[in-house]
């Protein structure tokens, strides 16, 4: 393969190079080699160092972006284990000193916490034996005793309460406050579960509200809180919640649900879809590489027999949503999702056993109390957003492995064509119902539009962004094939950028999905470097770095938009992007992002695509067989019923075959 197709460089200085490399490595293995290698070495069977954020071959070969480690999910499991066993005797301490507060030690105790001194020692003090001898006592005499002072206490101090005395009598033990419980529970469902359908609302409302365990449980309810933390906007209702930090309470759901999840081999089903809401609740917080096991286990575990005998129409909306959501996140970080059973999935009908009509649910604006009784209902749509959602991301996961995966043949026009006619057909086939109509001038258009709609095309569109990238990036194209593939990539890339602004318009930045921050970086990212004037590329990344502030505002807000908004800052300054005047206003606290912060983040140093990886897979003849390809695109795709003259149109390749 000629250095050309790498974009430039002289041939002579880099055959020098790449020979000298040759020698070095035919010479030198690593000095120590790990049990547990990165993804690189694994594919071409060769020795690691174990070194990171990098090892040592992949430093020499220039692939650092590309050096990444994957836990077993064995070890995954064990270290979950040993932090749930940590966060449970956590909990048990925090759980002694909240119970010791309500007593007369109560004052005592506030100020030895303002002292800086830790939960254990505190707990291990309050657990001193009540008076000389109590360790002489037999056991069964300590427990009556025991409770028999409790119950003294709270009778001199007034506090017997029948709530307090009975632990566990709710679906948290974090709160008891039933207004906030309901006003978190009414964002996950309005903001949260429309885009990251997990579980089945209905099984679960029923479970819910009659108090059983078979689809819903206190592990799953203290993720679903936890995660609504991230969109708790205090807002103009900071009154209504005195002494609420969402800060806090997200930390204290979310050590909640992973001390509850059980550790058996056969799993629940809302263990899985705890595990899924624990990958989101992390993500949010800036621990995208944590956050990444969690998910993983979750799609492990649906092909393991599950515990219980669910609902088929639960247990499908639970496959695909976990399906959806891991493909997602590996397309946007650029791995290949592990997922047992492809083939099957590929060949199995989404939601076959999910009756669309039955869920004619309503969706209505909602991020403070109070704001049911102002806003107007909607139709949601979201089961059936769910199911378009899933269709799509078995396309991504084509996408994906013929992108990225070194083991797969390597990447032809005629495979590149057949992913974006797969595509194409996706986005035919969409319902009108959740079409987005076109010549929208402004949001006053699109009263009935609803948010989980715009996040499933700017999903689409950031998917075809990805697929046509990496080829911009060839020298061998002629020029005017380059100029139509980069147009195309552009169109998707303005489409996004449209719907994001509709989304900010109707909704704000605020309660966008997470994973959907991801999207915007690469939409503004092709829009800065492809077409700096339509829209101005100063507009964009304006755009970009206060969307990004503004999902991170407030106590609860995604700490994760802080490390991705330093990378696009820098990536801009170095496609010599104008910045904003007030870009030290936007950027916020001026927090210094470290190498370990943008792992933890997106899982690599930078949101943008491996390109050298995806060329190195390219066919030779790719740039010869694209333009007779693409002519065969145009020939079937152009007679479609459906938006067909518009299609033909943007495919139009005259200038294309001539150039």
């Amino acid at each position: 393969m000629s250095s050309s197709r790498l974009g430039g460089g002289t041939g002579d200085s880099n055959e020098v190079a790449k020979g000298v490399a040759n020698i070095v490595r035919k010479k030198r293995g690593p000095n120590s080699v790990t049990s547990n290698a990165c993804t690189s070495c694994k594919r071409a069977k060769a020795k690691c160092d174990g070194s990171k954020p990098a090892c040592q071959r992949c430093v020499n070969r220039g692939q650092e972006d590309d050096c990444f480690y994957e836990l077993h999910t064995k070890t995954q499991k064990e270290a979950m284990i040993r932090e749930i066993k940590e966060l449970r005797e956590k909990n048990t301490w925090v759980d002694l000193i909240l119970k010791a507060i309500r007593t007369s030690e109560g004052g005592e105790i506030l100020k030895r916490l303002k002292n800086g001194e830790t939960y254990e020692a505190i707990s291990q003090s309050l657990e001193r034996p009540p008076f000389p001898g109590f360790a002489s006592l037999s056991p069964k005499s300590q427990v009556q005793l025991t409770k028999a002072i409790a119950e003294f206490r709270m009778d001199l101090e007034g506090e017997r309460n029948a709530g307090d005395l009975v632990e566990g009598d709710g679906w948290t033990n974090v709160t008891q406050n039933e207004d906030l419980i309901d006003h978190l529970l009414a964002l996950y469902f309005t903001w949260v579960h429309p885009v990251y359908m997990i579980f089945s609302e209905n099984h679960f409302m029923a479970s819910f509200k009659n108090r059983s365990d078979l689809y819903c449980t206190k592990a799953l309810v203290s993720a679903m809180l936890a995660m609504a933390c991230h969109l708790f906007d205090m807002g103009d209702d900071a009154s209504l919640w005195p002494g609420v930090d969402p800060e806090y309470l997200r930390s204290r759901f979310l050590d909640e649900a992973r001390t509850l999840l059980p550790q058996d081999d056969r799993p629940k089903m809302t263990t899985i879809q705890t595990l899924a809401l624990i990958f989101l609740v992390e993500l949010g917080n800036g621990k995208g590489s944590k956050a990444s096991h969690y998910i993983r286990l979750a799609a492990d575990s649906l092909n393991t027999r599950l515990e219980q005998h669910y609902s088929t129409e639960a247990m499908e909306i639970t496959k695909w949503g976990i399906y959806s959501l891991n493909v997602a996140w590996s397309g946007l970080t650029y791995q290949i999702p592990n997922i047992q059973g492809t083939a099957e999935l590929a060949a199995e009908d989404v939601y076959q056993h999910v009756l669309l009509d039955n869920h004619d649910a309503l969706w209505r604006f909602y991020r403070h109390a109070g704001d049911y009784a102002v806003t107007s209902e909607h139709p949601s749509s979201a089961v059936l957003v769910a199911s378009e959602k899933a269709r799509l991301m078995r396309v991504v996961h084509e996408s994906i492995h013929l992108l990225y995966d070194s083991r797969d043949r390597g990447i032809t026009a005629r495979l590149l064509l057949k992913q974006y006619r797969a595509y194409l057909d996706w986005e035919r086939a969409l319902p009108e119902i959740i079409a987005l109509p076109t010549g929208i001038s402004s949001a006053d258009d699109l009263e009935e539009l609803v948010p989980h709609v715009l996040s499933l095309h700017i999903e689409y569109h950031t998917a075809q962004i990805h697929l046509f990238q990496p080829f911009l990036h060839l020298s061998d194209f002629s020029g005017s094939t380059r100029q139509h593939i980069m147009s195309i990539t552009v169109d998707h890339a303005r489409k996004a950028y449209e719907a994001m602004v509709l989304y900010r318009e109707l909704f704000t930045c605020r309660y966008q999905p997470s994973l959907q921050t991801f999207c915007l970086l690469h939409v503004c990212d092709v829009l800065v470097r492809f077409s700096p004037s339509q829209p101005s590329s100063s507009d964009v990344v304006k755009f970009c770095l206060e969307n990004l502030r503004e999902t991170a505002d407030g106590r609860g807000g995604f700490a994760i938009c802080g490390p991705l908004q330093e990378m696009f800052r820098r990536t801009a300054e170095l496609c010599g992007a104008p910045m904003p005047e007030d870009l030290e206003d936007i950027m916020g606290s001026g927090t210094e992002y470290t190498t370990e912060d943008f792992l933890n983040a997106s899982t690599r140093l930078s949101y943008k695509q491996p390109v050298d990886s995806i060329i190195l897979k390219m066919d030779r003849n790719i740039t010869i067989d694209f333009a007779h390809e693409w002519k065969e695109i145009i020939d079937t795709s152009g007679t479609s019923s459906t938006g067909s003259s518009e299609r033909a149109k943007s495919m139009r390749i005259d200038d294309l075959l001539n150039g």
